[in-house]
């Protein structure tokens, strides 16, 4: 009985020992998420609507005024194939104002940039602000799990 509590003792003191070397700084962390951000702008530069997809949770929800509620990887893919087409030289800019991180979940603020040539290769160009609620998958990547963007309304118009 006493091997039975002392080992039991012993997987629960190793187990503390392996979370506690298991856990990522806060900067770390960061390192991940600006690395979503940077998967994000390339999957945008490249309008790759299967590695945009990639990039949220099976349950994410984006929403913008535009559009009507796109859920999930699917959603996201179907999204992309269907908008980018007609945006020849597409590129985004994300700026970062503010995180809130925790091991499994952050939540990011920020501004973007995206920009384009109509079909009469015209440069069009929207600003906006995002905020969007991160997820760790199991595998531990981050991906997105809920998005809400709007235009920016205090932009003027050139």
């Amino acid at each position: 009985m006493r091997t039975v509590i002392g080992a039991a003792i012993l997987l629960f003191v190793q187990g503390i020992g392996c979370s506690h070397m298991a856990r990522e700084s806060d900067g770390e962390i960061i390192a991940g998420l600006d690395s979503l951000n940077v998967r994000l702008v390339e999957a945008y530069r490249t309008r790759d609507p299967l590695a945009y997809g990639a990039l949220y949770t099976d349950s994410a929800v984006f929403e913008w005024p535009a559009f009507n509620t796109v859920r999930g990887r699917a959603g996201m893919e179907a999204m992309a194939r269907t908008n980018w087409p007609s945006l020849d030289d597409m590129s985004l800019e994300v700026t970062v104002a503010s995180r809130r991180v925790a091991q499994n979940h952050a939540t990011e603020i920020g501004a973007f940039r995206q920009s384009w040539r109509d079909s009469a290769g015209v440069r069009m160009t929207e600003f906006g602000r995002y905020v969007t609620v991160l997820a760790r998958d199991g595998d531990g990547t981050w991906r997105i799990d809920r998005f809400f963007g709007f235009a920016d309304s205090t932009r003027t118009a050139r």
